[in-house]
Order: structure tokens, then C-alpha cells, then sequence
């Protein structure tokens, strides 16, 4: 048996079907040494229609209860880490699907003795964007308003697909839907913000790397697709529903990693309920076609 330099860590809650078409994918890719499929304690059968998958490759596990994004991926990095030992985790939704070549490539990288700096790194996203600046104050307000966002995230990705040729950028943060991330690094900052449930765990992740002066890569020439929260969608339906969900997150990052004042915070919860209306709006008039056109 070769040494298991990675494992893969895969979040479910209540979607059973798309991550039985995620394993489906995912156990042909042969770079993949090990998968950990974690069932976020789903109130439905999934995890009964996932053990069916349990192999000496495939581990399927279930937490003591629903956290969220970042308690459920960080209770698989966890049983990753006691029970393989890999050099390196790639975290990635079930909506997602890549190509072998896209773990190798991240690997190289995450591996590469002179690259000690960069701890995490991801391939750039086929639809819409995965990578934008690590937000401070200003950032965080500019971020609340989603066409404004949009543009920063957009001129971003153009920004690395037409740049000179070069094996990784650096970005201050990538999404939380597909990335590999040292397991030293991991287990150095503490993993996760499980004071999270959804959403901004990203940020918060980044921001610990920053601070422990580790970099965030992605890969402009390996690709990835992400079907865009198949499992969130059914539950919130609406950008504005969805949003609501923003906010304690927020909230976390802006007091605990940025150390806001009262005015400060003040100000946040004007421009969040700016944002919340503007998302109102674009549910009415189906945002969706508007942001294509920006």
C-alpha cells in the first residue's frame, strides 16, 4: 500500500442523493487516497443510504449532531487526521465535481518544500467566482452589497485568467466549496470556526491563516465545477432567506478577528439591512439573469 498522503473530506446533511452521485465521481479519481463522506446527523435516511458506499477507501461517519459547515467538516478532518494521518485534506461540497488531475496539481503544491508559505490552495472555479480579497472593516460592508461584490469577485477572476502564465496567485481567500489545505496548518490554527453555522467560515479560515503568516493559493489553469449549493438552495429557496444566515457570521468575524467598535458596528447593521433589501429585490426580479449581465 502507498503511503496516504491526502483524504478527502465531504459534507452531507439531508441530500443523500447528490452525494451518492458526488462519491460516484469522486472514487475514480485514483489521486485520492481516502474519502470521509460525514453525515451532519441528517434528520432523513441519508446516512443509511451512504453506508452502503462504506469501503476500505470510502469511510462514512455521522456527527452527534447538525453544527453546521464548519463543526461537521472539522469532525471529519478530525477522524481524517487519528485514523490516516494525511499530509494533506481537501474539504469539498457534494454539488462539486473536478477532474484527477486537480488533486494533483493542489497536492504538488501543498507538498512542495519550498512553498512552505502556502497552506491552501484551490483550483479556480468554472461558474461564477472562488476567490476574493481577505475582507477588513471596509471590505466586510462592501461585501454586504451583492452587485458590488459581484464586480470585486469578477474583476478578480478575469485579473487571473488573463495574468501571465504562472503555477499559482496568491488571493486572500478562496470558497469553501473545494480546497486542500496542509493538515499541519489545519491542526496548527485550530481548524474551523465552529462558533459558525453557515456561511463566512471561508473568511474566518483565511483570516487565521493570515495571521499565523500562511498564504491562500489558487491554481488559474485547473478548473473545478460547482453546481452552487444544491443542498442550501433547498432548504432557504431565496437569496434574501439565504442572506438572514449571513449575519451572526458576520457579526463573529467583525468582533472576534477584526476587533470592531460600537460605531463600528452600527454602521454594519445599517449597510446588512441595506443588503438584505437589496436581495429582496433581486429575488422580485430574478437576479440571477441581472448578475449574468454585469
Amino acid at each position: 500500500m502507498h503511503p496516504i498522503h491526502n483524504t478527502l473530506i465531504v459534507l452531507n446533511y439531508n441530500d443523500a442523493d447528490t452525494m451518492i452521485r458526488f462519491l460516484e465521481r469522486a472514487q475514480y479519481c485514483i489521486s485520492i487516497d481516502r474519502i470521509v463522506a460525514v453525515d451532519n446527523c441528517s434528520n432523513d435516511d441519508s446516512f443509511e443510504k451512504l453506508q452502503k458506499y462504506s469501503s476500505d477507501r470510502i469511510h462514512v461517519i455521522r456527527t452527534e449532531r447538525n453544527g453546521g459547515y464548519a463543526y461537521g467538516n472539522n469532525f471529519g478532518c478530525h477522524y481524517a487526521m487519528q485514523t490516516f494521518s494525511p499530509e494533506v485534506l481537501f474539504l469539498a461540497n457534494p454539488d462539486t465535481a473536478f477532474q484527477d488531475d486537480v488533486i494533483r496539481h493542489i497536492q504538488s503544491l501543498l507538498m512542495d518544500p519550498s512553498e512552505t508559505r502556502i497552506a491552501l490552495a484551490a483550483p479556480l472555479v468554472n461558474q461564477g467566482y472562488n476567490a476574493w480579497k481577505l475582507p477588513n472593516y471596509q471590505g466586510v460592508l462592501r461585501s454586504i452589497f451583492l452587485y458590488l461584490f459581484h464586480l470585486e469577485k469578477k474583476k478578480l477572476k478575469q485579473t487571473l485568467l488573463y495574468q501571465a502564465s504562472s503555477a499559482y496567485s496568491r488571493v486572500g481567500v478562496t470558497e469553501g466549496s473545494f480546497f486542500g489545505i496542509r493538515s499541519s496548518v489545519f491542526q496548527e490554527i485550530g481548524g474551523l470556526d465552529e462558533r459558525t453555522f453557515l456561511y463566512y467560515e471561508e473568511n474566518i479560515l483565511a483570516k487565521k491563516l493570515d495571521d499565523a503568516g500562511y498564504h491562500v493559493a489558487i491554481l488559474p489553469d485547473i478548473r473545478y465545477d460547482h453546481f452552487h449549493s444544491i443542498s442550501i438552495k433547498k432548504q432557504y429557496c431565496t437569496k434574501a432567506k439565504a442572506f438572514l444566515q449571513f449575519h451572526p457570521s458576520m457579526l463573529l468575524y467583525l468582533r472576534e478577528y477584526l476587533h470592531i467598535n460600537p460605531f463600528q458596528r452600527v454602521l454594519f447593521e445599517i449597510c446588512y439591512l441595506l443588503g438584505y433589501l437589496e436581495r429582496i429585490f433581486y429575488d422580485l426580479v430574478g437576479g440571477r439573469k441581472i448578475t449574468e449581465t454585469i
